[in-house]
């Protein structure tokens, strides 16, 4: 994880450098990439399930995510879904089948911009909404009340931000992120062994879900750009038996204005 992050750190670095004196021509109504969006990734992928688990089971997993964003005169607004799904994550001799999904939506609104290194700067902030979908499923045998399966769902309210830095009119850098306040938690529980109900209202602080994107993007055409970025995500539940998910991802994703 801290070798991806160095390394995405250093090519934007030198990016820095290499544009802080090209002319700012720019403007507020073109900054922001809009259009249709795929991108594909790789990173580390850990969790620790205690619903049917206390050890914690890591490898590789891919990363897929989709998504079209749209400019209006007051407001962006953008609509993605992101996957993840591997049977290769282990604890020692021991392996697990995960798959998660989410499906976010929002509205980001400008803010005021600012000047880094003698250019402009734009941040944008606004609400979201996701569904997000988290299935376990160890590769063992069980036997009488034990369990293998664990299903964990989050309907949620949050909020989205994003700041995007021209060097030129060919290179943004850009950073985003998006997490959860409020959710209705759904969680797989042991009606047999206790009378805990299996849907909660979940506080920033009881079950969260959270993505941090770091990247690069560069025009192709002036409709067509393609990004590099480095992606955190984090996913934490103790309202029941914990749950704790980080994946750390490399990104490329294409995007296609219209």
């Amino acid at each position: 994880m801290k070798t991806i992050s160095r390394i995405t750190i250093a090519v934007i670095s030198l990016m820095i450098i290499s544009q802080a004196s090209a002319q700012d021509t720019i403007n507020y109504k073109t900054v922001f990439p809009s259009g249709i969006f795929v991108g594909y990734g790789l990173g580390l992928y850990s969790v620790k399930d205690e619903y049917v688990s206390k050890e914690k089971y890591s490898g590789t997993l891919p990363y897929l995510n989709a998504g079209w964003t749209n400019k209006h005169e007051k407001y962006v607004y953008q609509i993605g879904i992101g996957f993840q799904s591997s049977s290769n994550l282990k604890n020692y001799n021991v392996s697990t089948n995960v798959f998660q999904f989410s499906l976010n939506q929002g509205f980001l609104y400008s803010l005021s911009e600012f000047s880094l290194f003698s250019k402009k700067a734009y941040a944008y902030l606004g609400p979201s909404s996701e569904v997000f979908v988290f299935v376990n499923k160890q590769n063992i045998a069980v036997t009488g009340f034990d369990y293998s399966l664990s299903v964990a769902i989050l309907i949620s309210l949050g909020l989205s931000s994003e700041i995007i830095y021209p060097l030129s009119e060919k290179f943004n850098i850009e950073n985003s992120l998006n997490f959860s306040v409020l959710s209705l938690g759904l969680r797989m529980v042991d009606l047999e062994e206790d009378n805990e109900s299996p849907a909660k209202l979940l506080t920033l602080f009881s079950g969260t879900n959270g993505l941090f994107r770091l990247g690069i993007r560069y025009f192709l055409l002036k409709n067509l750009s393609v990004r590099a970025a480095y992606l955190l995500g984090v996913t934490r539940i103790s309202s029941w038996a914990p749950l704790y998910v980080a994946s750390d991802n490399f990104v490329f994703t294409l995007t296609y204005g219209f």
